[in-house]
């Protein structure tokens, strides 16, 4: 009895520590207000570092290089002003958006979910978020 009690607690703290699902994201509405995308030349792989630099000042590494579709997107709502980036692929899709148009949302962290007009959810990495005066 106390294996089976064990159990359903433990299933329980799963159950509270499992990463939300679409359905239980906190969905908001607002609009596109600008869509951007540029070119630019990206560090990955073994070597490659996020702070200025190939191999982290760990000695000789080398870096692979690559150019990349950057995708910049701005969303807007009343209490909210949202700057969104997305590194892809030349040549492969994103999310389409168009200026003017109502978008579908949910903000976790510092990523935030688009729902396009299909009900697909892409996911875009917040780069700022400013709270406007009311």
């Amino acid at each position: 009895m106390r294996t089976i009690a064990a159990m359903v607690i433990g299933l329980g703290v799963l159950a509270v520590a499992a990463p939300s699902r679409a359905g239980d994201r906190h969905w908001q509405t607002g609009t596109w207000k600008d869509v951007g995308v540029a070119r630019q030349m990206l560090d990955f792989g073994p070597g490659s570092s996020g702070f200025g630099g190939v191999g982290g000042g760990r000695g000789p590494t080398v870096g692979m290089q690559a150019m990349a579709d950057v995708r910049t997107y701005v969303i807007e709502t009343d209490e909210l002003r949202l700057e969104l980036k997305d590194v892809v692929p030349i040549g492969r899709r994103s999310i389409d958006a168009t200026i003017g148009d109502p978008v579908t949302f949910a903000i976790e962290k510092k990523t935030v979910y688009v729902r396009d007009a299909n009900g697909m959810e892409h996911k875009l990495r917040l780069t700022k978020k400013v709270e406007k005066q009311k």
